[in-house]
């Protein structure tokens, strides 16, 4: 823990059973793993809040941070880019947003397998 500080004993001391897996994630909303992705930096939880935003389809833009998944297929795809409309997340804003013919370029997607 970075700061502890003493809780009340009616509160969980220690956390759930099976809290620290991918298969708990996926049941959190979308909204609470972008928080975790967001401001659990450099974490397993930031770690497994990815994994499970990859699973929903979401794909990570390295050059904007944000993530964007596809509202419908794409209108065109290359083999460096595709474009169409994407659904992203905006950390600033906090909240999901619809972008119109958004290029996505591959060479700023974060494809790493999360094992």
């Amino acid at each position: 823990m970075r700061n502890p500080c003493p809780t009340l004993t009616f509160h969980h001391q220690v956390p759930p059973p099976h809290s620290d897996t991918v298969e708990f994630y996926q049941r959190l909303s979308t909204e609470t793993l972008f928080f975790i992705f967001y401001y659990l930096e450099g974490t397993k939880a930031q770690y497994l809040a990815a994994k499970a935003l990859k699973k929903q389809s979401w794909r990570f833009h390295t050059k904007y941070m944000m993530w964007f998944q596809r509202h419908e297929e794409p209108k065109t795809i290359t083999d460096e880019f595709e474009q169409g409309t994407y659904i992203y997340f905006d950390y600033e804003k906090w909240g999901q947003r619809k972008k119109e013919g958004f290029t996505f370029e591959y060479r700023y997607l974060e494809d790493r397998d999360l094992q």
